[in-house]
């Protein structure tokens, strides 16, 4: 299949699955009776361009069925009412339409046959005039205009994104060079048209990577629907707020976490028809999901009208300090019996996980009796976010602004020996040095020094660092293929100051008060004075975004760190700086690359025995020949790559 071809294809699904989302969205108001009167119209319409495109493009099996469900709705045109039964036939070839789209469809001759009779079971009125259109609707969901677009890969909006955030890199490098030139009235004017022109592409950019909620809610009415069925409950699913935008990359894995809080409203948060009587209730259940931007977050909210917690686990929540953390406690159930639908405890902690590794938040709230609401907290856009900026050991470090409470100075007499909190308003707050949270090392703090009080998964810490540099809307940068399992982070951002600030996760601060990503106390290279001092190490990268946030890692895990932009500049300070234990470099840069460095310190009689490691993107078995026969004691790929593996590799090599 040529590339065209692929990307005609590629169009062809994206199309037939949005028309598919609309056809569900109709078909379940139908059944339910909420549809309006172009409900039918609109059914053909959709099947017919899925037809068509099909016979297009040869899918045989696509436009078979499609055809089969036309016939259908041809008879029930004919006959002029919808029958409610016809909805589940209808559903289940929208689902096998779906998979024959994608490409994994089996043969269908059994639900055709079953359109088949279902179309000989539709009667038309005596009088052979159509009857009645459906009721208008109730609801503007079904068939509503989604508006006109076009189809951007993602790949290229995140590629937007990173060059906006070089962009606000040269601007300040601009700025440092000119220096005090930026006092000339000129200068500065342009300066400032290039910073509103900034802000506006960025603007343009996080609205490109966020998408409405709509997005991933379509297909949410249909599994609470066959949920219901199968628990044998009534359950109507009610979504406000679709138009809420959230950042693309959130909302590509959100759909399993909300599957799983909707399963647990069914499955054991709503009661049965007749246990609903008994309790004065109507026989329908409602389970509402709701969305709503709160500056720079999004709120959303699964709330249901069943049963809620019971009175004990409510106890256990109140001790505790926390609803949620006893409910996604591994294996805890709040069922009754177990079903294929709920009843074990096993997900909720992997929802709550989830939601907490974009710097998010899940609560729970419950009254015996009357219901249960789960609340995820999510950032609106991951790549832009607005942080309270601090600083410790001479490393910047960014902690989303939601998530802090207040900043606070701590008194001498609070000091960090001995005493592990301190007394706030009458209630005790865990007290920790941020260097001891992140495992970095760090000089003493100063006394009354500032703390900022975090809140995170349900729980609060005060942690203690040298100084306050204030609030910032930064650009988030990932830490990327070399730096995927390093835990704690959200991510990374570049300063006014040319420095990389890491942007720490908020939950693994406030739930892991004495879990390091690594401990660097323990350096042990000798300094002249007889103390030990942390060995030192150099990284070589020609990408600016690449080399800065290596050093800002391995400083965190307790290494000195150089950079240089490419071999000739490495090969200097090497020859220059003895304290130099160790190379981390890539291959591919100007001037010298990594293979002709590393035979370069080979060759070298003061420094043949230094240690080199190649992290590169280049990972075929000739490329890593190369490498070894250039002298490298490790070569480590980029898509392959572990952290845990580099740190010790690193630590093995320099003989901490």
């Amino acid at each position: 299949m040529s590339e065209y071809e692929a990307e005609f294809f590629q169009l062809f699904r994206d199309e037939a699955n949005q028309r598919l989302d609309n056809i569900v969205d109709v078909l379940l108001a139908l059944e339910s009776g909420r549809a309006g009167g172009d409900a039918l119209d609109l059914l053909f319409r959709d099947v017919h361009t899925i037809k068509g495109g099909a016979g297009m493009l040869g899918l045989d099996d696509v436009r078979t069925l499609a055809h089969a469900i036309e016939d259908l709705l041809e008879s029930v045109r004919a006959a002029g009412a919808f029958p409610p039964p016809l909805a589940d036939p209808l559903l289940r070839a929208a689902d096998a339409l779906r998979r024959h789209v994608a490409g994994e469809g089996e043969g269908t001759p059994d639900l055709l046959e079953e359109l088949a009779a279902s179309r000989a079971s539709v009667v038309a009125p005596a009088n052979g005039s159509p009857g009645e259109r459906p009721a208008a609707a109730t609801s503007g969901g079904a068939g509503s205009d989604r508006g006109r677009g076009i189809r951007v890969p993602a790949e290229k909006i995140d590629r937007l994104l990173d060059l906006v955030g070089e962009t606000v890199l040269h601007r300040r490098r601009l700025e440092h060079v000119l220096g005090d030139d930026t006092g000339d009235e000129t200068i500065a004017d342009e300066l400032d048209v290039g910073g509103r022109l900034f802000d506006e592409l960025k603007d343009a950019a996080i609205q490109m990577r966020t998408l409405p909620l709509a997005t991933i809610t379509g297909a949410l009415p249909r599994a609470v629907r066959d949920m219901a069925a199968e628990t044998g409950k009534e359950v109507e699913l009610v979504v406000r707020g679709e138009e809420t935008e959230l950042d693309r990359v959130i909302l590509e894995s959100l759909s399993e976490p909300l599957i799983h809080i909707l399963r647990n409203a069914v499955g054991h948060g709503v009661e049965t028809p007749e246990e609903r009587r008994r309790a004065g209730k109507p026989e329908r259940a409602v389970v509402s999901l709701s969305a709503v931007q709160r500056g720079g977050n999004v709120e959303i909210t699964v709330a249901d009208d069943g049963r809620g917690v019971r009175r004990e686990v409510l106890a256990e929540a109140q001790r505790e300090g926390s609803l949620v953390d006893v409910l996604a406690r591994a294996g805890f159930s709040t069922a009754e019996q177990v079903t294929d639908l709920s009843g074990r405890g096993v997900g909720l902690d992997a929802v709550k996980a989830h939601v907490e590794s974009f710097g998010g938040t899940l609560e729970a709230r419950s009254e015996t009796g009357k219901g249960t609401e789960f609340v995820l907290t999510l950032p609106l856009a991951l790549a832009l976010m607005e942080v309270l900026l601090v600083e410790r050991g001479g490393r910047p470090f960014g902690v989303p602004l939601a998530n802090v409470d207040e900043a606070i100075s701590v008194s001498d007499a609070l000091s960090l020996e001995g005493r592990q909190a301190l007394e706030l308003r009458g209630r005790s707050l865990p007290l920790a040095d941020l260097a001891e949270l992140v495992g970095a090392d760090a000089p003493q703090l100063a006394p009354h020094a500032p703390a900022i009080v975090v809140s995170g998964g349900g729980r609060r810490v005060a942690a203690v660092c040298d100084r306050l540099l204030g609030e910032e809307e930064v650009v988030v940068k990932p830490l990327g293929p070399l730096l995927p399992t390093v835990r704690g982070y959200l991510g990374a951002a570049i300063l006014g100051d040319g420095r990389i600030a890491l942007l720490l996760d908020p939950s693994a601060l406030t739930g892991g008060s004495r879990r390091r990503v690594r401990a660097g106390a323990d350096a042990s290279a000798p300094a002249e004075n007889g103390r030990r001092t942390a060995p030192k190490v150099l990284v070589v990268e020609d990408s600016y975004t690449v080399r800065e946030l290596q050093r800002s890692i391995l400083e965190a895990a307790g290494y000195r760190v150089d950079t240089a932009r490419h071999g000739r500049e490495a090969l200097a300070q090497v020859l220059a700086d003895d304290d130099i234990a160790l190379v981390l470099t890539d291959i591919e840069m100007p001037e010298m690359d990594g293979l002709e460095l590393t035979r370069a310190i080979r060759d070298s009689a003061a420094r043949a025995s230094l240690p080199v490691v190649v992290v590169t993107s280049q990972g075929s078995e000739d490329d890593q020949r190369a490498g070894v026969e250039a002298g490298a004691d490790a070569y480590m790929v980029k898509r392959a790559f572990d952290q845990q593996a580099l740190l010790e590799t690193v630590e093995r090599l320099v003989g901490r």
